[in-house]
């Protein structure tokens, strides 16, 4: 604790994270109070869908160009990656059937 300056002492001592002396200060851990029962509703679906309708608004839809590229490196990845596992297939196929013959 030696290497803070006098005020970051200071407001470490107003934030109650220090003691007068300058070493940690020892909190109890503070437990919220229990809610009652007639408190715990869960959200009306109206809400819900009015904060759902407003998130969407945010949301930044892709442009007609953006939206034909990035479905072309799916495809493309997909037909590729397809083609990977079938050579693997076929490769694997043909030497269990020379090897267990």
């Amino acid at each position: 604790m030696n290497e803070l300056n006098r005020a970051q002492k200071r407001l470490l001592q107003r934030q109650g994270t220090l003691d007068e002396e300058g070493a940690p200060a020892r909190r109890e851990a503070r437990r919220p109070a229990p809610v009652p029962p007639s408190q715990k509703r869960g959200i009306h679906p109206k809400q819900y869908l009015d904060e759902v309708i407003l998130e969407l608004r945010k949301v930044m839809r892709p442009k007609r160009p953006e939206l034909v590229n990035y479905s072309l490196v799916v495809f493309f990845t997909l037909a590729f990656v397809m083609a990977l596992v079938f050579g693997f297939d076929y490769v694997f196929s043909i030497g269990a059937g020379r090897l267990f013959k």
